[in-house]
Formats: structure tokens, sequence, C-alpha cells
């Protein structure tokens, strides 16, 4: 009977010796009984090597808006941290003496126009002497300059009468974009005058990256042309940039230069000032690489389950970028060439069934001793 179970045994060892063995296959392998798994070979493929510099996320529209007129504020509107819609009624100023110039400017346009047609009334009456020889040129040059000054003296009121009302427009300041209101500069009772700033605020329509970068990486980084935007410590969550703009000057102090980075999403879920870091391509290189599914995360830790040597193990990696097209580099823990299993929740059934074995193994050797 003992004999029987170590044959037994025996023969389930082999299975899962010749089984594991066949991990270099890159598409699929038995391991540890029924568990089937599909494998991988580490290699090294060329992907772009990075540098990450520190960045914060910045509104591309964010501006103050000031008084363009004259007077007491009467009524603000909305507050810091506010959200505001286009064409919200933000701050109102006294118009006083904004709606008495108006009145003013309506009153010069109705004057002028009586003049006009007093002026085009007497020009026609003089211009019929004149052809018919009654009316000296003199007396007709004198009406005809009335009438041409009066047609001016219309429009001069008409222009008048716009300014007035835009001035009157000024009294009641609207947001020009939709946004979040950032800064409150003035109080009710204030005396507002043309230029004072009254709110501070950002639209979140469109957010970009502001990033410093080191003066000696600008050639090659604008050679290049490529550029994403890492939100996590790791690097695998980005953003893709669908424009870069590098400032043409360096900071003296900082001997830095600008990079504004454009969002393909337009910066859609952040928000401005919020740290970032910009990473650049400087140049291409031959790196280690597997797939990412392969890669088993247990809060901050990262494995793989390697086959070798007939056997299964988790193997503790440090995983570096995203590489595209399913790919993770590998910066340390694997060789080039090392198999690894795709699929980690069968990799564990797997190496628990191996352990199994192995326990089974250790007993029947006892008991034969």
């Amino acid at each position: 009977m003992r004999e029987a179970r170590q044959w037994l045994l025996a023969l389930a060892l082999a299975l899962l010796t010749g089984a594991v063995a066949t991990g270099a296959v890159p598409r699929a392998a038995v391991a540890a009984g029924q568990t089937r798994l599909e494998t991988a070979t580490v290699q090294r493929v060329e992907a772009a090597r990075e540098r990450l510099f520190e960045g914060v996320i910045e509104a591309v529209r964010q501006s103050t808006v000031s008084a363009q007129t004259s007077g007491r504020i009467t009524a603000i509107h909305f507050d810091v941290n506010d959200k505001v819609q286009k064409g919200a009624l933000l701050v109102e100023i006294d118009d006083t003496q904004q709606k008495a110039a108006l009145e003013q400017a309506r009153a010069s346009l109705k004057a002028a126009q009586a003049k006009l047609i007093a002026a085009r009334q007497a020009f026609n009456r003089i211009s019929q002497l004149f052809r018919r020889g009654t009316a000296p040129k003199a007396q007709f040059d004198q009406a005809k300059a009335e009438y041409e000054a009066a047609q001016a003296g219309v429009k001069q009121a008409q222009a008048a009468l716009k300014q007035a009302e835009e001035q009157l427009s000024y009294t009641r300041v609207r947001a020009p974009y939709s946004g979040i209101v950032t800064a409150r500069h003035v109080q009710v009772g204030e005396l507002a005058a043309p230029g004072k700033p009254l709110m501070s605020g950002f639209s979140t329509d469109e957010l970009r990256a502001h990033v410093a970068l080191p003066q000696r990486y600008v050639p090659v980084i604008r050679q290049n042309g490529k550029a994403s935007v890492v939100l996590d410590l790791a690097g695998r969550v980005r953003r893709a940039v669908s424009r870069m703009v590098i400032f043409p000057y360096s900071d003296p102090q900082t001997n830095t230069v600008t990079v504004r980075l454009y969002m393909r999403d337009k910066g859609k879920g952040l928000f401005p000032g919020m740290l970032v870091k910009g990473a650049f391509m400087v140049e291409k290189a031959k790196v280690l690489a597997v797939p990412e599914k392969a890669v088993a995360r247990r809060g901050e830790l990262a494995g793989v389950y390697r086959l070798k040597g007939g056997r299964i193990q988790f193997i503790q990696v440090r995983t570096g970028r995203p590489l595209g097209n399913g790919l993770v580099e590998v910066l340390a823990g694997l060789e080039e060439g090392d198999v690894v299993a795709l699929d980690p929740l069968r990799a564990t059934l797997a190496l628990k069934q191996q352990r199994g074995a192995d326990e089974k193994a250790a007993t029947a050797h006892g008991e034969a001793e």
C-alpha cells in the first residue's frame, strides 16, 4: 500500500514538473495539476526614457474683473468659492449719474435732430432760389454749410447717446464666462472707479499644467515634442498632452523655462493648484517589460508569479511607468528571459497546489524513513 502511494505521488510530481517546465511557451502552459496558466516571457523593448519635473495645474482662463465707471457699490451678489454662470450679475454700482448723463444725451440728440430738420428745409429753399438766380451764391454756401454741420451734430449726439448707454451698462458688472470666484476685492459702500479690481475668478472648462523645466533639457524636449501629465507617484495615472508651449526665455533667478502642457481631455476632473509632474521624453532606450495584467499588487507591494526550473514562485518586483500596449516597465526583480504567469489569481491557485504536493511528498518521505 505504501509503495502504491509513493508511486502515485511521484507521478503527480512528474506531471507538475513537466507542466510548469513548458512556461517558456508564450501562449499557454499547465501548472499544478489541472490549473492551466497562460505565460509570457520578460523581454527588453524600446521605450522612451523620461524625466519628470514638478508642475501645477492652472486654469487657461483666469482674470480679475475691474470697474469701468465711477460710483458707489450698492450690491454684491457672489462671494469667494461661489460658482457663477456666464452673464451672471456680480456687482451693482450706483447709477444715478449715469442715468442723468443718458437723459442729457437723449435730449441733445433730439435737439440735434430738430436743428437738422430746420437746416435741411433752409437748404432746400435756398437751393431752389439759387437755381432760379434769385439768391446769391454766398447765401447758398452758408445754407449748405449749416446743413452739413447739422448732420454732423446728429452723428455726434448719437455717439454721445451710445457712450452714455454704455456707461450705464457698466454699473451692472457681469461674469465674462462661467467659473468660480476666487477673490472679492471690494465691499458694499466702497467707491468704485475705472480700473479698480472687483472680483477674481477662473473657468474650469479647460485646465493646463504649468511646469518649470531646467534650461539644459529644453533643446531635446523641444526636438522630441512628447510629454504627458503624471497624477500619481507611481507614474501610472496620466493625462495625454495635445499641445506643448515652451516659453522662449529663461528665468534668470531659477534658470528654468516655463512649459505649458495642454491636456487632450482639457483637465477634466482636476482643479487649479493641484500638484502634478510633467513627464518629458528625452531619449529612447531598451527596458525590461512585462504585461501589466501579470503584476499582482498588494497594497504598495507588487510582484509576479515566475515559472522557473519546473516550479512556480511569487517574486516581488519594482515596476516603473506604463509603456503602452498593455506593458509596464520592470525596474528590479526580474531578468530578461524569465517566464511569468499572466493570470495572478490562477497562479495563486497553482502555487497552493504546488505547496500541497510538496507537503504530501515530505510526509510520504518521512513515513518511508
